[in-house]
């Protein structure tokens, strides 16, 4: 199975929304250190998103594969009975960013580009549903992550073991505990 890779998705972060979420009020004294923090990372995020097409088989009311791999979870075997598509997908902010905000030492500058790797990692689920829509011209109804609704967190490995070359492709890898670097990346099991 070819995966599709997102690599060039040329970030671009929406101040207003970043704002709100640190409910702090852009223009005023206390956001000048804040806008200075943003202006020198603002260009350092490069996420990244990868996903396929997964041939889905349900084995009984909580098993199920997707193509050969294994996996166990109630809640996505619903999921899969009411959709046609099931999308595995990683999506990442990029190991610049988290680089980047490892080598900060000022509290406030490694919580604001904390932020910046969320609303990053965001951008790149965002594109992967945008290029889902267009390539495929389909919605995704929803998405579920390892740790919810009864997925099994070490599911995430297994989500892993879906593509080829995830390191080579978009510069994640995942531990055998399931613990992805960079750390600000999600994987999932969405449905269209």
């Amino acid at each position: 199975m070819s995966s599709i890779e997102l690599t060039n998705l040329g970030f671009v972060l929406n101040e207003t929304e970043f704002y709100e979420r640190i409910r702090m009020e852009r223009g005023t004294r206390r956001a000048m250190p804040i806008e200075r923090i943003l202006d020198a990372a603002r260009n350092i995020p490069k996420p990244k998103a990868m996903y396929c097409v997964s041939e889905a088989k349900i084995i009984n009311e909580s098993q199920f594969t997707l193509d050969g791999v294994s996996f166990i979870s109630k809640a996505c075997v619903e999921k899969i009975t009411n959709c046609q598509y099931v999308f595995p997908n990683i999506v990442t902010a990029g190991v610049e960013i988290e680089n980047y905000c490892l080598t900060r030492e000022n509290i406030l500058e490694q919580y604001i580009i904390m932020e910046l790797c969320n609303f990053s990692c965001q951008y790149a689920k965002d594109a992967m549903i945008r290029d889902i829509k267009k390539r495929f011209g389909l919605e995704l109804k929803d998405c579920i992550y390892p740790g919810e609704e009864g997925f099994l967190l070490d599911s995430g490995k297994r989500i892993f073991d879906l593509f080829d070359d995830v390191k080579d492709k978009i510069g994640v890898t995942v531990s055998e505990l399931g613990l992805p670097t960079p750390h600000q990346t999600a994987y999932a099991i969405c449905f269209a």
